[in-house]
């Protein structure tokens, strides 16, 4: 054996650690890690110390003629093996790590893709559409929008016990004109310019039909980000379309428009379908 491999079984016949050694010998732990790595010898005062800490001869110490005691070599044997489980579960952690940071990555990237897709949406001029509303008594809700270079007619029947009752909301953002009526024409309100401001800031403009998609669609602020690192979003392939599962949303979107298509609320059980048709209202006069 060499003298750092007999130094290394006599500190740890000892019990000691290579701290515990610089500490009696008054060194670093780095003087002791070198003599043992045999990256570097100790000088001649040293070994003398050495030689009085462990009770041993100099000549045995240097010349090799230590004898092997087999338990100090089964303890180095079974640190080696502890020190390459160690190495192992570190390899291991950081393996997920990147996954996990991977796995966000995409999302993120996935659902800016997305967010940017519906944004070609924002100021649309010519569109219909339709979104019905279920929840666990059935039919509960039906809007119906047609919208055509800033004039836009809003229908909206709400189902409730057995009854059906009809709202309409007509708005000529041109003219800076809007009025609504319930069931029928005959109760036509027209809106104040109060009122007409509160339409005009909610729905200028063809941002009505964003508006209605699911907020996660188009508002990605730091909350969706958030939510993206705390793994609470999932973004699936299916042949129907790109789904995206939230807390609290299950949305299923066109895979090359990106308009939503089903939209399912787990928290209050209300499914919503859409029906979108762009560029498809040839007239519209309220």
């Amino acid at each position: 054996m060499s003298f750092g491999e007999n130094l290394t079984n006599l500190r740890r016949q000892k019990g000691w650690s290579q701290d515990d050694l610089a500490n009696n010998l008054d060194l670093s732990r780095q003087a002791i890690s070198k003599w043992e790595n045999e990256t570097s010898k100790p000088d001649i005062d040293n070994i003398k110390k050495i030689s009085k800490i462990f009770s041993i001869k100099i000549d045995d110490l240097i010349n090799n003629e230590l004898p092997d005691d087999k338990a100090v070599t089964l303890d180095v044997k079974k640190e080696a093996k502890r020190e390459k489980i160690i190495t192992i579960i570190k390899l291991m952690i950081i393996a997920v790590i990147i996954l996990y940071v991977i796995s966000v990555i995409y999302k993120f990237a996935s659902l800016l893709v997305i967010v940017n897709g519906v944004q070609k949406y924002a100021n649309l001029n010519n569109y219909h559409y339709v979104i019905t509303t279920y929840d666990e008594n059935g039919l509960a809700e039906k809007e119906e929008c047609w919208f055509k270079d800033g004039v836009s007619k809003t229908q909206t029947i709400v189902y409730s016990n057995s009854k059906a009752n009809q709202y309409t909301v007509c708005i000529d953002y041109n003219n800076n004109y809007a009025y609504t009526f319930e069931n029928n024409d005959e109760d036509r309100k027209i809106l104040n310019h109060t009122e007409y401001e509160i339409y005009n800031n909610t729905y200028s403009y063809g941002k009505q039909m964003l508006t209605r998609f699911p907020a996660i669609m188009h508002k990605f602020n730091f909350e969706n980000i958030l939510t993206c690192f705390m793994n609470k979003i999932s973004i699936d392939i299916h042949n129907e379309g790109i789904v995206i599962n939230t807390h609290n949303n299950n949305i299923t979107v066109g895979k090359e428009t990106f308009l939503p298509m089903t939209s399912y609320d787990n928290e209050k059980n209300v499914i919503s379908c859409y029906e979108i048709n762009l560029n498809s209202v040839t007239e519209l006069k309220i």
